[in-house]
């Protein structure tokens, strides 16, 4: 049977079925009444057709036939159907053409306004969102001022200028709009310019003294002029009117973090208590509760994250934390064990190692980094060298050789891994192996500046070999002029041929850009072999002020008899 027209009837309960959204999205169903449009009969095949995937949830194949349609017909309830489908599965391209046609063809309505400046705040078009959003205020509708202005934080300062200018232009017919104020606000803060932005945050108070957004933003203000004291009793008496509003009281929590951990404890696990799902707030509330060795409700707060499926690797990174501050081994193990690829990881995997190595369990260290290594083989090179390096800290060198030896065979001519084994054997006083592997990278990498000022210094501690290292140390620094440490080295190699007036340059330079303990032993040695041991004593006592563990400085003085 061939149809030449069909009444298409697109009703508020058939919208239903595709906009279930969650609280707080712009997904409303599209308003205008119900009316009959003439369509091809091709057309309404395929609208039937979308209509059939609809009520089976096959949304993709709905939503091409919609959007191919609209495209064909620009017909803007067709496109209204498919913005919303677009929406609830979360195709966003295709949802922001359809908007954008559905306000097209319907200028004057709201819900399309409204939909088409959200997907363009989403995709980033802010300045086209305002002007979106601009349009819907016009109609009495809506805007979403202030969530564009919280979106410019990605932005260019020049586009941010532009869309800050777009929101002062609205102030002469709009200067007692709450969306507009907190707006400029939020562009100012974001631009760094706090006082004139509180001007705007105050402005939005003194007109709606229990504005939410505008208190939340002065209270950020106050702690970007270092006034946190201010913004928490602000906002301490707002939650006096709001106590069930989240944001208010997360906002007040984190500023809590800074000065009283016990409150904001209190202030997250309230957060915790009203939404039992929100495993941002648990997180925090575990994280304080450990900070304050409150481990019962840190352990309590880290098992909830878990049921949340949220988070759940840092839950088992910190519960493993928990179980190793209290000598629980085995948990602890467990726990770091299924920290997976993350942020967390690599914390984890340290303090695996750690655990097994205080423990002598060399056997399960390795085991547990040849299964790691398995999984990220992209990695075996950053994972040889955190087992290695584990094993020195603890004072296992010979084991960290093999590790590096095991690493090398896998990874031949690897320079960090080389590079690695280098330090190992200089710090084990065996320098013919470090030498071979310092000469090694350069083979294959002659200039990398690392391995030549390391091989430059370690050959200045030979005064038969002096010509060789400045040809070392002249090519790293001729590659890196500025480079502190290679300019501590040609410094010291100076000194160490009696070139003290060349010594003292270099090493001044040195020291004035690395405050580290090496430079200022070697200036301070360079300074008080040449009489100036006032000046060589003062560079010695700030360099023991920054790092007073370290024995450096104080194994330079003894031997110079300077103490």
């Amino acid at each position: 049977m061939t149809l030449r027209t069909f009444t298409l009837f697109i009703s508020l309960t058939s919208y239903a079925f595709f906009c279930s959204y969650s609280a707080g999205s712009y997904a409303q169903t599209p308003s205008s009444k119900s009316t009959e449009r003439q369509f091809p009969a091709d057309t309404l095949y395929a609208l039937l057709t979308a209509e059939i995937a609809g009520s089976r949830q096959q949304y993709d194949v709905a939503l091409a036939q919609y959007s191919q349609q609209a495209r064909i017909t620009r017909d803007p309830q067709v496109a209204a159907r498919a913005t919303m489908i677009a929406r609830y599965i979360g195709a966003a391209q295709t949802g922001l053409e359809m908007s954008l046609l559905w306000a097209e063809k319907a200028p004057k309505d709201k819900e399309a306004l409204a939909n088409a400046s959200l997907a363009l705040m989403q995709a980033g078009r802010l300045n086209e969102a305002f002007e979106m959003s601009r349009r819907l205020y016009l109609q009495g509708g809506e805007p979403l001022f202030q969530n564009i202005a919280a979106s410019a934080q990605n932005l260019t300062k020049p586009q941010r200028e532009r869309l800050l200018n777009n929101f002062k232009n609205l102030l002469p017919n709009y200067n007692h709009d709450e969306q507009v104020l907190v707006g400029i606000g939020l562009l100012l803060q974001q631009q760094n310019n706090f006082d004139e932005a509180m001007t705007f945050a105050e402005k939005a108070l003194a007109l709606y003294p229990r504005s939410i957004p505008a208190a939340i933003l002065e209270a950020n203000l106050l702690h970007e002029l270092k006034r946190d004291r201010e913004a928490i009793a602000k906002m301490a008496d707002l939650l006096t009117f709001y106590p069930d509003n989240i944001s208010l009281r997360n906002q007040y929590a984190h500023i809590l973090t800074r000065y009283d951990l016990t409150l904001a404890q209190q202030q997250f696990a309230i957060i915790a208590k009203q939404q039992p799902k929100n495993a941002d707030a648990i997180l925090s509330l575990g994280i304080i509760a450990m900070e304050r060795k409150d481990y019962r409700a840190a352990n309590k707060a880290f098992e909830r994250l878990l049921e949340t499926e949220t988070h759940t690797s840092t839950a088992h990174y910190y519960l493993g934390r928990l179980a190793e501050a209290q000598s629980n081994w085995q948990e602890a193990i467990y726990n770091y064990l299924q920290v997976e690829r993350g942020n967390d990881f690599l914390s984890a995997t340290i303090s695996l190692l750690d655990i097994f190595i205080r423990q002598g369990d060399f056997i399960s260290a390795q085991q547990h980094m040849n299964r790691v290594r398995t999984r990220f083989p992209d990695q075996s090179e950053s994972l040889y060298l955190l087992h290695s390096q584990a094993l020195i800290k603890h004072k296992y060198p010979a084991e960290g050789e093999k590790v590096l030896n095991e690493a090398l065979s896998s990874l031949p001519n690897n320079s960090k891994l080389l590079y690695a084994r280098a330090m190992l054997n200089t710090q084990r006083n065996q320098k013919n192996e470090s030498e071979r592997d310092l000469r090694q990278i350069l083979q294959f990498e002659p200039e990398n500046i690392v391995a030549l000022n390391a091989l430059g210094y370690m050959l200045t501690e030979d005064s038969q070999r002096y010509r060789e290292a400045e040809q070392l140390l002249t090519k790293a620094h001729n590659l890196k002029p500025d480079d502190p440490v290679i300019l501590d080295s040609l410094g010291w190699l100076h000194y160490r041929q009696g070139n003290y007036v060349d010594a003292i340059r270099e090493l001044r330079q040195a020291y004035s850009k690395y405050q580290e303990p090496a430079v200022a032993a070697h200036l301070g040695e360079a300074l008080w072999v040449t009489g100036a041991q006032e000046e060589a004593r003062q560079v010695w006592r700030e360099g023991m002020k920054q790092t007073p563990d370290d024995t450096t400085i104080p194994a330079a003085m003894k031997r110079l008899k300077a103490e």
